[in-house]
């Protein structure tokens, strides 16, 4: 059995903003996929919604049948980390999440594991972004999104 550490498991946002296929629509931009900085952990969910129809499977007696079908797909992601206000090369600071978030600009966020080179994610918008600290503990910041349309399987 193959496992992922999680530790190689981060959500990238395209500083570029391109497009998922690629991340940099302008072709003289350089895709520009930077891990959310000091992160502790990142997930993506993606669920489907269901609807159910009866139908009378027997004439005269009454029988039904319940059927199901696929109908939107819904796909969020988060990412909670330790809040520090240090700029790191290569990473999204908290300043530039709190800055996409506030600018109400839909960006591309992928999932992405290191190890193996899966990613999946999509076009979205950041949906909300929290800085919180109790006494006698780290300061933390989280954040979600919420992405428009199906999720892309990148790699």
């Amino acid at each position: 059995m193959a496992t992922i550490n999680a530790n190689t498991v981060a959500l990238y946002i395209d500083v570029a903003g391109g497009s998922v296929g690629s991340p940099a629509d302008d072709t003289t931009a350089a895709p520009a996929l930077k891990p959310v900085a000091y992160s502790t952990s990142a997930s993506i969910s993606v669920s489907n919604a269901t609807y159910e129809a009866t139908s009378i499977t027997a004439a005269g007696s009454g029988a039904t049948t319940r059927d199901y079908a696929v109908g939107s797909t819904s796909t969020s992601m988060s990412v909670e980390g330790v809040l520090d206000w240090t700029v790191t090369a290569g990473t999204l600071d908290i300043n530039a999440l709190f800055d996409a978030f506030a600018a109400k600009t839909q960006i591309t966020a992928i999932w992405q594991s290191t190890a193996n080179g899966k990613a999946f994610g999509g076009l979205g918008f950041l949906t909300s972004f929290e800085l919180s600290s109790g006494v006698d503990d780290f300061a933390t910041y989280s954040a979600s999104l919420e992405l428009s349309g199906d999720p892309v399987k990148i790699a």
